[in-house]
């Protein structure tokens, strides 16, 4: 027993201090290069390195205050955040001395729709920027949607829709191409419908509205290369194919500046850069022959044609007859009859001179934009209705 409990109590082996330092030495340093090597080559796995918890920030409408943000640009809510629609999120110095440094793109996309124009929005008739077709509606075989039809023709040069309708179960569509007749002999309620189903920038179309027609008439108002004497208020604005001469509605051209713009407004309606365009420039002369600019352009460089002239237009607004406005002749109203008033005095025509039952022919007459007077003279202000102040017809007119 004593020889067991001696073999194992009992060292075998004597080791000085140097040795025994010497021994700790080494296996230091092959402890440090072996920690290194581990470390940089990472051979043990990720498992044993130390693993914070997931930090998960949510932004929403209750903690949006531990966030900082531009609450002009982004709006919050419980979904998140995201641009607030209609902020112009970039400036430009120059843009409004230089509006072709900007590049139109759409709503939607990186470019801008074949036959169609980016108009920009206007506050007072709460619109944002928005399409609007270049050149008038025409029709269009569902086989080829870059060419306007010519038949059935109305006699007028007008595609005839009530002759053969513009849809798809005729093979057709509704299209926005310098070609073909305008369409025409259709009813407000068919314009909403062919409108409807013309697809754009990914989503469905609507006949303009009257608000969005304002917005267009008072940006294109605003622009003195729109005037016939160089400067707003200056001559007249221009309005298009409106002389009856031809006696025709008229094609566009794929041009849009230069004399072009007056496209086939000589009297045989076959010349496609008359000269000169226009020929008679001077103030109160917009409804007669040698004004013919068809082509309007917008603050943003966007030119669209016959948004006057050429055919009429609906827009999606009605009004009832015995809403719609008093005419004055100067002397005393103008009772039980149709006809064209001016927006303001200052002219031989009738004028309005109020209006009635809260009438959406308020919004059409807006305020004028500029201190020349809205009436014929200058080629705006002027309105086509019924006058009588006891009238009680309630037929539903559109505008």
């Amino acid at each position: 027993m004593s020889q067991v409990k001696k073999y194992l109590l009992e060292p075998r082996y004597r080791f000085s201090r140097f040795q025994f330092n010497l021994v700790a030495f080494v296996l230091i340093i092959i402890g440090t290069v072996a920690s290194l090597y581990i470390a940089y080559f990472k051979i043990l796995p990720s498992v044993f390195a130390l693993n914070d918890t997931t930090k998960t920030w949510t932004f929403n409408a209750a903690n949006a205050g531990n966030f900082t943000y531009d609450n002009t640009l982004v709006t919050v809510d419980d979904s998140g955040g995201r641009p607030i629609t209609g902020v112009n999120k970039l400036t430009n110095p120059s843009f409004n001395s230089d509006n072709s440094s900007w590049t139109l793109t759409t709503i939607a996309g990186s470019s801008t729709p074949a036959g169609w124009v980016i108009v920009p929005g206007n506050g007072t008739y709460s619109t944002t920027d928005f399409l609007a077709m270049k050149y008038d509606a025409k029709c269009a075989a569902t086989s080829d949607l870059s060419t306007g039809l010519t038949s059935p023709d109305s006699g007028y040069h007008t595609y005839s829709d009530s002759g053969t309708t513009c849809t798809s179960g005729n093979n057709k569509a509704v299209v926005s191409v310098a070609s073909g007749y305008p369409i025409a002999n259709i009813s407000q309620t068919n314009s909403i419908a062919r409108c409807s189903a013309i697809t754009v920038a990914g989503g469905a179309a609507h006949l303009i509205t009257n608000n969005e027609w304002m917005t267009v008439a008072r940006n294109a108002e605003a622009q003195a290369s729109n005037w016939s004497l160089g400067a707003v208020g200056s001559g007249y604005l221009y309005a298009g194919h409106n002389d009856n001469a031809p006696a025709l509605a008229l094609a566009a051209s794929t041009t849009d500046t230069g004399n072009n713009r007056c496209a086939y407004t000589d009297a045989a309606g076959t010349t496609e850069a008359p000269s000169p365009c226009p020929s008679n420039t001077a103030n109160n002369t917009s409804g007669s022959g040698g004004n013919q600019v068809r082509v309007l352009t917008l603050s943003n460089g966007s030119p669209i044609w016959d948004i006057a002239g050429n055919v009429w237009q609906w827009t999606n607004d009605t009004v009832l007859r015995k809403d719609q406005p008093l005419a004055w002749n100067g002397t005393t109203n103008v009772e039980n009859a149709w006809g064209w008033s001016d927006y303001a005095s200052g002219s031989t025509a009738t004028y309005l001179k109020n209006y009635k039952g809260g009438s959406p022919l308020q919004a059409l007459n807006a305020e004028p934009s500029g201190s020349y007077v809205h009436n014929g003279t200058f080629g705006i202000g002027r309105i086509y209705h019924y006058s009588s102040s006891t009238d009680t017809d309630t037929t539903v007119y559109g505008f």
